[in-house]
């Protein structure tokens, strides 16, 4: 019995290590049984003047839905840097792998707060924008690094 629990552990942590990639990393391999993704398609931020014009891709947005039904999505540069992720869905997903070294800016700002209103979180920092919110079943996420952000990405259309 120890073992079965000891191996299930083993497996939980192994699927979250490989389920998404950290902030300001490279993208994930969505390659595992428990998750799914949805590669949406490159979107531009350049602007054509005429129809003629191509436009290069600026980011992709990754997104996974894991077990639990949480929707985990990730936003890669053109050279293939995660500069945001966002979450929602019924349970929060591992942030400590999602937010990678910025989990430790997340988590000291959080043991500075008052302990009401615990259900929200905003750090903004110069490094790392971090916002969280919710309660059991309904908790939803954002993080960015500002200064990683494609020249006229617009904070707000990260879902």
């Amino acid at each position: 019995m120890r073992r079965a629990l000891t191996l299930m552990l083993f497996l939980s942590m192994l699927q979250g290590a490989l389920a998404w990639a950290a902030l300001g990393s490279s993208p994930s391999d969505f390659g595992t049984t428990t998750t799914t993704q949805t590669r949406m398609a490159a979107r531009s931020l350049a602007a054509s003047s005429t129809s003629n014009a191509t436009t290069t891709a600026v980011y992709t947005i990754s997104q996974s839905t894991l077990d639990s039904g949480t929707i985990v999505r990730e936003y890669t540069d053109a050279s293939g840097v995660v500069f945001a992720v966002s979450w929602t869905g019924p349970t929060l997903p591992d942030l400590r792998m999602l937010l990678g070294d910025k989990f430790t800016v997340m988590t000291s700002n959080a043991a500075k707060r008052p302990k009401a209103g615990h259900s929200q979180l905003a750090v903004d920092q110069s490094d790392v924008v971090i916002v969280s919110s919710g309660h059991m079943r309904a908790y939803a996420g954002q993080a960015w690094i500002p200064s990683a952000l494609p020249a006229g990405f617009d904070t707000t259309t990260i879902e």
